[in-house]
Formats: structure tokens, C-alpha cells, sequence
């Protein structure tokens, strides 16, 4: 029984991780403009030093950052925080 739950974990983790590996890029799931836009947002609040903040990334790996960003900043965010 022990045998079968590690084999059921194992499988999860694998799709899990295979469907991260598909995941569209910004860039394809929304086009170039609206992509940089995120881009744009996203590297403006960002605290961190190596931000996803990339139109290769998935959009939603970057709206969750642009959202991290904004609530760290709290009433010094920008307006399009309210987006997020």
C-alpha cells in the first residue's frame, strides 16, 4: 500500500511539473504589447533582484509578482495595482 502511494505522489509531482514545462509564454498567451505591458508593470514594483518579471514567463507568474510588488508598496502603489 506504502508502494502504491509513492507511485501515485511520483505521478502528480510529474504532471505537475510537465504542465509548468508547457505553459505558454506571456508573450504567445496575450501578444508582444499587452505582454511587455505586464513586463513593464511587473519590473516597476518588483522587489526582487532576479524578478520574473519576463514575457517568456507564463502571464500569470507575472501578474503574481506584479500583485506581490503592489501589496509590499501598500499605499505607494500605483494605480494599475487595483488590477491586480
Amino acid at each position: 500500500m506504502h508502494r502504491m502511494l509513492m507511485l501515485a505522489v511520483f505521478l502528480v509531482l510529474g504532471l505537475f511539473a510537465a504542465g509548468e514545462a508547457l505553459a505558454q509564454s506571456c508573450a504567445q498567451e496575450v501578444g508582444t504589447d499587452d505582454a511587455q505591458v505586464y513586463v513593464d508593470q511587473c519590473l516597476e514594483v518588483s522587489p526582487a533582484t532576479r524578478p520574473p518579471c519576463n514575457a517568456e514567463n507564463p502571464c500569470q507568474m507575472i501578474w503574481d509578482e506584479i500583485s506581490r510588488g503592489c501589496a509590499m508598496l501598500g499605499n505607494d502603489a500605483p494605480g494599475y495595482c487595483s488590477d491586480y
